[in-house]
């Protein structure tokens, strides 16, 4: 009998220790979760669903997003058929905090005159509310790569 009650109690020593280490690493967790998503958490009313409407859409299709923080200091939201809107990581150190790209060949078919627009700059150039034009064939200074097709762009600064 003695045997068994001495099991039991390394037993339940076992759980609580088990427990406290969830314990711990629960709080852990909260603690990183509540720093991660302090901007998400603060958020009320309509800007919280659009938040969230927008991490469906990425749970949904996850390769949409693209980590341009390192080279470009921004995210790209690469949403198919030439249309990308670029977020920048940290809005007070952007002169760019949300820039819009469009496969301007539709456009172009329909009579836009994209020789009228200015060529789209290097990054931190654009003057926010101007449209810009980066011809077919072009790199993209967003993601320094030849843009498959003709872009245009606008920036808009929110601060």
């Amino acid at each position: 009998m003695k045997l068994s009650v001495i099991l039991f109690l390394v037993s339940m020593l076992m759980v609580l220790t088990v427990r406290g280490d969830d314990a711990n690493n629960t709080a852990t967790d909260l603690a990183r979760i509540t720093s991660d998503y302090a901007d998400v958490l603060a958020l009320k009313g309509t800007a919280r669903q659009e938040i969230l409407a927008i991490a469906r859409l990425l749970r949904a299709k996850p390769d949409m997003a693209i980590d341009r923080t390192a080279a470009a200091g921004e995210f790209c939201l690469n949403s198919g058929q030439g249309t990308m809107v670029h977020f920048a990581s940290d809005p007070a150190e952007a002169t760019e905090d949300v820039v819009y790209e469009f496969d301007a060949s539709e456009l172009i078919k329909a009579g836009l005159h994209p020789e009228q627009l200015l060529k789209l700059p290097k990054l931190g150039g654009m003057e926010p509310g101007r449209w810009y034009f980066l011809p077919q064939g072009t790199v993209d200074p967003h993601h320094n790569h030849t843009m498959p097709t003709p872009t245009i762009a606008i920036a808009v600064n929110v601060k």
